[in-house]
C-alpha cells in the first residue's frame, strides 16, 4: 500500500502536469489516455523489478521509518485470556530441500522416543499498534464507499426502469431508450450492456437527436462505462487519498472532451457550431457537486467546466506530431520512475536468498556473537520469539548488560530505589545474590540500538518478573544463577537482501534441534534482531572458491564400510561403573570386567521397553585409565545418534604413529545390534560440507584427516591423507589444521622442494561436494606490489611501500645468519638473490580506543620478499619461504604502522618500535601500553596523561627504555605517573606475578643502560612502589575487617563490641581499674605484636567509666571540648557514667617492625566505629565537642582530623624532588650553641628512597616569612649543586625550602601524633643523619699488626668500633655515656673453616666475640640500642654506672697488608 500510494501520487501529478502543458498541442483523446496509466497504477498492486532510478529508490529510507513508526506506535493494550500452552513456533527455512521428500536430515528429526515437542505461551496479550487501527479505519472506509456506490446506481437504475420507454433510432447499435421525467440530461448507463437514455428535450429536432447519438455512442466506443466503474472503484479503494479523487474528477472531465472531439469527428466540421449549441441547450448548469461514483455518463457541469468544454469544441486544436511524441516519451519517463520497485539495497532491502560465504559465517560465529566474555548478543537467543516484539525482556536482560552497551550519562542515579523494592518486595531482607537496576531510559537505549522498539513498543513479555519502581521508572531484580547462553556454533546461514538467518543446533527446549535466530541488516552496519524460534534442519548450498580447483580427487571409487562389530553381549550391567552417558536412547558404561581391563558397555532398550540389554563393545589398552577417557554425543550423525568414547592413545598410520585423541562413535542399528559408526581420529566436527543438509563426520590430527558420509544408505570412510599423497606426491610432510565449520574446508600445508636442498611451504585448502575433494590454491592477484583488496588511504599505502622498500634493502645485503669468525661476531652465510616485493595485508587493526583525543590509527602490515635463490635463504625466527619462492615472517620492519590523524597535513607516521610479539591490537595489554610509549616519545602524551595500566605493561616491556624515557620529562610528571603505576601495580590481583616487582628485580640483575636521568627515575619509581605496597598492606588489612562479625567484651555492665578482624591485631582487655581508690569499670586495647614483645607497650586506647564524683574529684569542673589531664578526652555520659578516653603520649608500637606500625595505625582508624558502637549497644550520649583524640576519635561536633594543604605539599615535594635530582646530597647538623658534634655528611644513594618518602608523614600549611628558631638545633639537606635545600629545627615544626634561589616557610605537624618520633621533620631526617654519622665514625677501622695475640687484636678492635658512640652528636640514637667491651677469642677457637666468611679466604683468620657494656645517653638511644640479646648489665664484668646494659657480637677478624681488619659483627656466627 505504501509503495501504491506513492508511485501512484507522483503519476497522478505527472499526468496532470503533462495535461496542463500539451493541453492545446495534442488531442482530447490522447490527454484521456494518460489517465489510463493512473488507473493500471492504483488497481495493480505491483511493480517491475527495482532500479535505482525508482521513486521508490529514492523515498524507501522515508517510507521505511514511517513505516516502522506506524507499526511501533503503540495505541492499547487488549489483555487475552490464559490461553492453553502451544508448541514453539518454528521457522520454515526456504532453503532447497533434499529430493524425496521428508525432512532434510532423515527420520532423526523427529522427537525420539514419543516425545512431545516442547511447548510454552507465545503471546500473552493483543497490542494494537497505529498501524492496526489505520488498517481497520481503511477497511470501515471501503465498505462505506462500497455501500454508497451500490445505492447510488442502484437507485438510478430503479429509476430509470421505472421512468423509460424503447425509442427507435436508426442505425444506433446500442439500446435508445426515452425516459420523459427525472433525468438531467441524456446518458450512457450500463457497464455490461450499456443503453441509451434520452430526455424529452433531446428529441425535439432531429439536429439535437443526431448530436446526443454521436455524443452517447462515442462514449460507447470508449468503454467509459467500464472506466467509470473501475473509477469508482479507486474511490472506494484510496477514499483518503485526496489526489485519488483529484483524478477522477478530472478524467472524467476529459473523458467527456474526448467524446466531444469523437462525436464532432463523426459529424463533421460542419456540425461543430451546431454541436455546441446543442450542449448548451441540453446540460444543465450544476448547483452542487456531483455524485462521484455514479457510473452514468451524464452531461451535467458546472459553470466552469461548461464554459471550458465550449470554448474547446469551439476552438478545435489540431494534435501535433511532434508534441504527441514529446508527450508520450515524457509519459513513459514517468512510468520508469513509479511502475519500478525500489533497487534492491543489500544492506537493507530484499534480493534473492544465497548463502552466506565462509567469512560471513566466521564473523557471526567469531566476532558478532561468541567470546571470552559476555556478549549481550547472545542474550538473545535464550528466549523464542516470532517477533521483537515477542522477546522474553527478563531472560533478555537477566544478567545485566555489559558497561559501554548503552550511554547512561543523562540516566539518574536508580541504585537509591532498591532500599523501597528490599522493604515491599523481600520482606525488609536484603538478597543473599547480585542485584541488578535498570531505568526504562537504559531498557529503551538498549532494545532501540538491538530491535529499533522501546520498552514501550514491546508486549511486555517478561516484564512482571522485575520489581518496577514508576518513581524511579526503574526494573530491579535479582538472582544468584546466570542464564548466559554461551558460546553457539553456527553451522549454516543464509541471506535474503537484509535479512539474514542463521542456523546452529544445540540441546536445548525439550531436546537437541535445530534453531534459527533472524537478523535484519541496518544501514549504519548494525543489525536488528528479528527473530528466534526452532526450525528444521536447512540445507544451505556451500560457497565454494571461485577459481578452479587444482585437484580434483573424486571419492566415488571408495568402497563402503560395515559398521558392525564384533560385540560379546553380558548376562547384565557390571558393578565396577566408574562413569556413564545417556545419549538419546543409548546408555554407555565405563566398567571394569573380570580381567581387570577398563570395557565400554552398551545398553540398548527395545523400543517395545523391557529389560536393557548389554553388550561389551571396547577393551581399552591397559595404560588407559578411567581419567583418559571422556564421554559424550552426537545427535544426527550419519542418520543415528550416538554416543562418543574418546581417549587418547597410538594408532600405527601407514607412514607414521599418530598419538592424538581417537573418537569411537557408538549406536545401534534397527536390530537392536552394536555398531561402530566411525572412528576418527584427532578433533572432529559434524559439519554439512556438501550443503545437502545431512552432516559428515570430519577429523583432523597434525598429520592424518579423515571425511565420513553418506551415500545412498551405504557408509563411506574418506582417508583425506592417503587421497592426497596419491593425487599429489609431489608434497611431502603433509600437515592438516581443524576443520573450519564456517568456511567447510579444511586447511592444510605441503612441502615442495625447490632448487637445492630448499623446500616451499604449499598452502590449500581442501572442500567435499558430495563426490570429490577438491583442493583449492590461494589466489591473491596483486597490482603494483599490492595485493587486490587492500583499501587504505594513499598516505598509508604510500608510507608501507617505502618501508618494504628499506627491507628489501636491507636483505639484499644480510644473509641472515650471524656467528663468530675469525674471532668476531660477523655475518656468515651466502647472500640470496632478492628481485621482488609484495605487501600481502594492510589493514587498521586498532584505533587505540584508551586515547581517542589523538586520532592515532594502527595498521598491521605484512609483506613478503622474493628470492631467486632459496636455497641461500637462511628461515628462522618465524619465516617462511611459499612454493614460488616468497619469504614472509621477515622481522626487519615492526608488524604495524601507527599514524597520527589529527595533523593538518593528514596522517602522519610516527616513529615506533613495536616487537612482533604482542599482537596488532589493543586487547593486548602490552600493545596498549606500547601504543602509549609511542605518543609519548613522539610527544602527543605526557606521562601524567597514560593510564596505570599501560604505564605497568610499558615498563614490564623493556625497563631501560621506559625508566630513559620517564626521566626525559619534569620531575612532577615522573612522580605522577610513578604513583599511578605503582598504586596500580600494588592493586594486581594474581598471586605471584607482578610484573612491577618483576622488572625492578630485572634491574638489578642486569645493566639496561640507564642514563642520569633513567638512574634518578629509577630511584623515585622504587620509592613510589615502597609507598604503595605500605598503602596495599594498610588497606588489605582494612579490607580484610568485617564489621558484622565480631567479639564483644563486658566489665562493670557495660559491652564493648569490636571488629573480627582485631584477633589477629589487638589484645582487649575488659576489667576492672583502680581509680583514685576506687574501682572504674573499663577496657584497654593493645596492638598484639608490640604487647607481646613488652606487656607495657602497645597501648591504643584505654576507656574508663567514672562516676561523676570520681570525675569531679580528678578534673574538678572541667571543660569537656578540652584535652584534659595528658592525653584524656570525655567522649560521652549517662546517668551513672562520665566516660573517659585515654591515648597513650609515647610511641607504642615496634619501630623496627613495619606489621607492628601498620596494625597499631589500622586499629586507631577502626575505633571511631568501635567507639560509636559502645556508644549505641550502652545507650550513651557522644559528647559533642570531643576534640580529636589522636586519631581515635572525635566528637561529632568537634572540628576532625585537619587535612593536608595540597599545594603546600605539592612545593615541598619539588624541593625534595629538586635535592634528589642531582643524585648526590648532604644532610649537615648544626648542634645547639655549646653543643657537641655535628658537621656534613654526604648520604648514600640507598637512603634517598626513604628520606623521599619524608613528606608523606606530614600536613603541610604555607607559614609567614620569618628568621630561623635561635638556640636550636638545625638540620639541612641540600642538593649537590647547591640548587635546593630543606633546613629544620629540633622540636620545632617549622621548614624552610629553598629552590632555584626561591624561599618558602612551611609549618609542617604530623598526620598523626605516632607518624615520626617526636613528630618533627627534624626527628625524621635526624634518624638518617645518625646513621651515616654513625657509619662515618665507625668506618675502615684497622688493627695495626705488631705481633700481638689474638686476644689484643680482639679487644683493640672492640674498642674501636665501640668507641664512637661517646663521639657522636648530642642526641644521637647511637650516642652513649658509657662504653666498655671485653673481647673473647677461646671459645670460638674450634669453628671449622667453612664457617669463616668468603672475603677471609687466604689470610690468617680468627673468630672473636665482644660484650659491649654501655649506657644509654637518651630514651631514643636506648629504645634504638635493645638489639635481640641486650639486657640489664647484670656485673659480671666489673663496676658500671646505674642503668647500665650489655649485649653481645661476633665476628671475624683477618689480616691484610694494612693490618687487622674485621667486615662486620652480628649476634651469632
Amino acid at each position: 500500500m505504501r509503495e501504491i500510494l506513492l508511485t501512484s501520487s507522483v503519476l497522478i501529478l505527472a499526468v496532470l502536469i503533462l495535461r496542463r502543458a500539451f493541453r492545446n498541442r495534442i488531442s482530447r483523446r490522447a490527454q484521456y489516455a494518460l489517465w489510463a496509466l493512473v488507473l493500471v497504477r492504483l488497481l495493480v498492486p505491483v511493480s517491475l523489478p527495482g532500479a535505482d532510478f525508482s521513486v521508490l529508490s529514492a523515498a524507501e529510507p522515508v517510507g521505511q521509518a514511517v513505516t516502522e513508526r506506524l507499526e511501533q506506535r503503540e495505541i492499547y493494550r487488549m489483555p487475552l485470556d490464559p490461553s492453553p500452552m502451544e508448541a514453539a513456533p518454528q521457522v520454515t527455512s526456504p532453503a532447497p530441500q533434499i529430493e524425496g521428500g521428508g525432512s532434510p536430515f532423515g527420520e532423526a528429526a523427529a522427537p525420539s522416543g514419543g516425545e512431545e515437542a516442547f511447548s510454552y505461551p507465545v503471546i500473552r496479550e493483543r497490542v494494537v499498534t497505529a498501524a492496526d487501527l489505520l488498517t481497520v479505519l481503511w477497511l470501515i472506509g471501503i465498505a462505506a464507499m462500497a455501500v454508497w456506490f451500490l445505492v447510488t446506481n442502484l437507485r438510478f437504475w430503479q429509476k430509470l426502469r421505472r421512468t423509460r420507454a424503447p425509442y427507435a433510432v436508426e442505425n444506433c447499435k446500442y439500446p435508445v431508450y426515452l425516459v420523459e421525467a427525472g433525468l438531467p440530461s441524456p446518458c450512457l448507463f450500463g457497464p455490461v450492456r450499456p443503453a441509451i437514455y434520452l430526455t424529452p428535450a433531446a428529441v425535439e429536432t432531429p439536429e439535437r437527436l443526431r448530436h446526443v447519438l454521436a455524443h452517447e455512442t462515442a462514449h460507447a466506443r470508449h468503454l467509459d462505462p467500464l472506466w467509470s466503474l473501475l473509477r469508482s472503484v479507486c474511490l472506494a479503494v484510496y477514499w483518503f487519498d485526496p489526489l485519488v479523487w483529484i483524478a477522477a474528477a478530472v478524467s472524467k472531465a476529459d473523458g467527456e472532451l474526448a467524446c466531444d472531439e469523437a462525436a464532432i469527428q463523426a459529424l463533421g466540421e460542419g456540425e461543430r457550431i451546431p454541436y455546441g449549441k446543442t450542449l448548451l441547450s441540453l446540460i444543465p448548469v450544476r448547483t452542487g457537486p456531483g455524485s462521484p461514483l455514479l457510473s452514468a455518463t451524464t452531461m451535467t457541469a458546472g459553470k466552469r467546466q461548461l464554459k471550458d468544454r465550449i470554448t474547446r469544441i469551439a476552438q478545435g486544436h489540431q494534435t501535433r506530431a511532434a508534441a504527441l511524441f514529446l508527450a508520450l516519451a515524457l509519459a513513459a519517463g514517468v512510468c520508469a520512475v513509479t511502475f519500478t520497485g525500489a533497487a534492491a539495497d543489500v544492506e537493507i532491502s530484499g534480493g534473492e536468498v544465497r548463502p552466506l560465504t565462509g567469512d560471513e559465517l566466521a564473523y557471526f560465529n567469531e566476532e558478532f556473537f561468541n567470546g571470552d566474555d559476555f556478549n549481550i548478543h547472545n542474550q538473545f537467543l535464550n528466549p523464542l520469539y516470532e517477533r521483537p516484539e515477542d522477546i522474553d525482556l527478563f531472560e533478555l536482560f537477566y544478567c545485566g548488560i555489559p558497561e559501554g552497551e548503552v550511554d547512561l550519562s543523562d540516566v539518574p542515579d536508580i541504585s537509591a530505589g532498591w532500599a523501597e523494592v528490599i522493604r515491599r518486595d523481600y520482606g525488609g531482607t536484603a538478597p543473599d545474590c547480585a542485584m541488578y537496576a535498570l531505568s526504562t531510559a537504559d531498557m529503551d537505549a538498549f532494545l532501540e540500538k538491538y530491535t529499533g522498539l522501546t520498552v514501550a513498543e514491546t508486549n511486555g513479555v517478561g516484564l512482571e518478573s522485575f520489581s518496577h519502581l514508576p518513581e524511579y521508572d526503574a526494573y530491579y531484580w535479582a538472582h544468584g544463577d546466570t542464564n548466559y547462553r554461551g558460546n553457539v556454533t553456527f553451522t549454516a546461514g543464509e541471506r535474503e537482501g537484509g535479512t539474514i538467518r542463521l542456523y546452529f543446533e544445540d540441546f536445548r527446549y525439550g531436546g537437541y534441534g535445530t534453531e534459527c535466530v533472524t537478523l535484519q541488516a541496518q544501514e549504519d552496519g548494525s543489525y536488528w534482531f528479528v527473530s528466534h524460534l526452532l526450525s528444521e534442519k536447512p540445507a544451505v548450498a556451500t560457497v565454494y572458491p571461485e577459481q578452479e580447483p587444482v585437484l580434483t580427487i573424486p571419492l566415488t571409487d571408495l568402497a563402503p564400510y560395515d559398521p558392525a562389530l564384533s560385540a560379546q553381549q553380558l548376562d547384565s550391567l557390571p558393578d565396577d561403573i566408574s562413569a556413564s552417558w545417556d545419549a538419546y536412547g543409548t546408555t554407555c558404561y565405563l566398567c571394569r570386567l573380570e580381567d581387570g581391563n577398563l570395557h565400554v558397555v552398551l545398553e540398548y532398550t527395545p523400543p517395545s521397553g523391557g529389560t536393557g540389554i548389554y553388550w561389551d563393545v571396547f577393551t581399552f589398552p591397559e595404560d588407559i585409565s578411567e581419567d583418559r577417557v571422556t564421554l559424550s554425543d552426537a545427535f544426527g550423525l550419519l542418520e543415528h545418534d550416538c554416543v562418543v568414547v574418546s581417549y587418547r592413545g597410538y594408532v600405527d598410520l601407514p607412514d607414521s604413529r599418530l598419538n592424538d585423541w581417537i573418537n569411537d562413535y557408538y549406536s545401534f542399528d534397527g536390530d537392536g545390534n552394536p555398531i561402530l559408526l566411525a572412528r576418527a581420529y584427532g578433533d572432529t566436527a559434524q559439519i554439512d560440507l556438501d550443503g545437502d543438509g545431512v552432516d559428515e563426520l570430519c577429523a583432523s590430527s597434525a598429520n592424518t584427516a579423515q571425511i565420513f558420509f553418506q551415500r545412498e544408505d551405504r557408509l563411506y570412510e574418506a582417508d583425506v591423507d592417503q587421497a592426497l599423497e596419491n593425487a599429489w606426491p609431489e608434497a611431502r610432510s603433509l600437515g592438516y589444521e581443524h576443520w573450519d565449520v564456517s568456511r567447510r574446508n579444511l586447511t592444510l600445508y605441503g612441502q615442495i622442494p625447490l632448487s637445492g636442498q630448499a623446500f616451499g611451504a604449499a598452502l590449500r585448502r581442501a572442500y567435499f561436494d558430495g563426490e570429490n575433494l577438491l583442493i583449492y590454491q590461494d589466489h591473491t592477484t596483486y597490482t603494483d606490489h599490492v595485493a587486490d583488496g587492500i583499501d587504505v588511504p594513499d598516505t598509508v599505502l604510500s608510507a608501507a611501500k617505502d618501508a618494504v622498500l628499506s627491507a628489501l634493502d636491507y636483505w639484499r645485503g644480510h644473509t641472515g645468519a650471524m656467528s663468530y669468525a675469525d674471532g668476531q661476531w660477523q655475518q656468515t652465510g651466502t647472500q640470496a638473490e632478492w628481485d621482488d616485493w609484495r605487501i600481502t595485508e594492510l589493514v587498521l587493526t586498532d584505533t587505540v580506543p584508551a586515547y581517542p583525543e589523538l586520532g592515532l590509527r594502527v595498521y598491521g602490515l605484512d609483506y613478503e620478499l622474493h628470492t631467486t635463490t632459496p636455497e641461500d635463504v637462511i628461515l628462522a625466527g618465524g619465516m617462511y619461504m611459499d612454493e614460488d619462492g616468497w619469504v614472509g615472517g621477515l622481522n626487519t620492519l615492526p608488524p604495524v604502522l601507527v599514524f597520527h590523524t589529527m595533523a593538518n597535513s593528514g596522517p602522519v607516521l610516527l616513529q615506533s618500535s613495536i616487537p612482533n610479539d604482542v599482537g596488532r591490537t589493543s586487547d593486548n595489554p602490552m600493545f596498549a601500553g606500547l601504543m602509549a610509549q609511542v605518543a609519548l616519545e613522539n610527544g602527543l602524551l605526557t606521562p601524567s596523561e597514560v593510564r596505570p595500566v599501560d604505564l605497568y605493561y610499558l615498563f614490564y616491556n623493556n625497563q631501560g627504555v621506559f625508566l630513559n624515557l620517564m626521566g626525559a620529562f619534569p620531575v612532577e610528571e615522573q612522580n605522577t605517573a610513578f604513583d599511578a603505576l605503582a598504586t596500580y601495580a600494588a592493586g594486581v590481583d594474581e598471586p605471584g606475578v607482578n610484573l612491577l616487582e618483576e622488572s625492578l628485580q630485572r634491574l638489578e640483575e642486569s645493566d639496561y643502560g640507564l642514563t642520569e636521568e633513567g638512574e634518578m627515575a629509577e630511584l623515585r619509581l622504587r620509592n613510589a612502589w615502597t609507598r604503595a605496597q605500605a598503602e596495599a598492606e594498610r588497606q588489605a588489612l582494612l579490607a580484610g575487617q568485617t564489621q558484622g562479625d565480631g567479639t564483644v567484651y563486658t566489665a562493670g555492665g557495660l559491652s564493648l563490641w569490636v571488629p573480627e578482624g582485631w584477633a589477629d591485631m589487638a589484645v582487649v582487655t575488659a576489667e576492672d581499674a583502680v581509680w583514685s581508690g576506687g574501682s572504674v569499670p573499663g577496657f584497654d586495647v593493645y596492638e598484639r605484636l608490640a604487647h607481646t614483645s613488652n606487656p607495657d607497650t602497645g597501648l591504643v586506647w584505654n576507656l574508663r567509666a567514672l562516676t561523676r564524683a570520681q570525675f569531679q574529684a580528678a578534673f574538678g569542673d572541667a571543660d569537656w571540648s578540652e584535652i584534659l589531664g595528658a592525653s584524656s578526652y570525655v567522649i560521652g555520659s549517662d546517668d551513672t557514667y562520665i566516660y573517659l578516653l585515654s591515648t597513650p603520649t609515647d610511641v607504642q608500637f615496634l619501630v623496627e617492625d613495619p606489621t607492628s606500625m601498620a596494625q597499631y595505625e589500622l586499629l586507631r582508624d577502626q575505633s571511631q566505629t568501635v567507639i560509636e558502637g559502645f556508644f549505641f549497644r550502652n545507650g550513651i550520649t557522644p559528647n559533642p565537642d570531643c576534640p580529636d583524640a589522636d586519631g581515635c576519635y572525635v566528637g561529632p561536633g568537634a572540628s576532625g582530623r585537619p587535612e593536608v594543604n595540597e599545594a603546600a605539599k605539592a612545593a615541598v615535594q619539588a624541593a625534595m624532588d629538586g635535592i634528589l635530582a642531582p643524585g648526590a646530597f648532604s644532610l649537615t647538623l648544626s648542634p645547639t650553641p655549646g653543643g657537641s658534634g655535628g658537621g656534613s655528611y654526604i648520604l648514600p644513594l640507598d637512603m634517598a628512597a626513604a628520606i623521599s618518602r619524608m613528606p608523606e608523614n606530614f600536613l603541610w600549611y604555607p607559614a609567614e616569612a620569618g628568621s630561623p628558631p635561635a638556640g636550636l638545633a638545625s638540620l639541612t639537606l641540600t642538593a649537590e649543586d647547591g640548587s635546593a635545600a630543606l633546613q629544620c629545627w629540633e622540636g620545632s615544626s617549622l621548614v624552610r625550602c629553598t629552590r632555584s634561589g626561591v624561599t618558602q616557610w612551611f609549618y609542617a605537624p604530623p598526620v598523626t601524633a605516632d607518624a615520626v618520633f617526636n613528630g618533627t621533620v627534624f626527628a625524621a631526617l635526624r634518624q638518617s643523619y645518625d646513621d651515616v654519622e654513625w657509619f662515618a665514625l665507625r668506618e675502615g677501622i684497622i688493627i695495626p699488626d705488631r705481633g700481638q695475640s689474638h686476644l689484643e687484636i680482639a679487644q683493640a678492635w672492640a674498642d674501636a668500633d665501640t668507641q664512637p658512640a661517646l663521639e657522636v652528636t648530642d642526641g644521637s640514637i647511637f650516642a652513649c655515656t658509657y662504653v666498655r667491651t671485653v673481647a673473647d677469642v677461646d671459645n670460638w677457637a674450634d669453628m671449622p673453616e667453612t664457617s669463616y666468611p668468603e672475603q677471609s679466604e687466604g689470610h690468617e683468620r680468627f673468630w672473636f666475640s665482644y660484650t659491649r657494656i654501655f649506657v644509654p645517653e637518651n630514651e631514643a638511644a636506648r629504645s634504638w640500642q635493645m638489639a635481640g640479646n641486650t639486657v640489664e648489665y647484670d656485673g659480671r664484668y666489673g663496676e658500671a654506672p646505674e642503668g647500665a646494659y650489655e649485649n653481645f657480637q661476633v665476628g671475624v677478624l683477618y689480616l691484610t697488608d694494612e693490618g687487622w681488619r674485621c667486615d662486620g659483627t652480628g649476634t651469632g656466627p
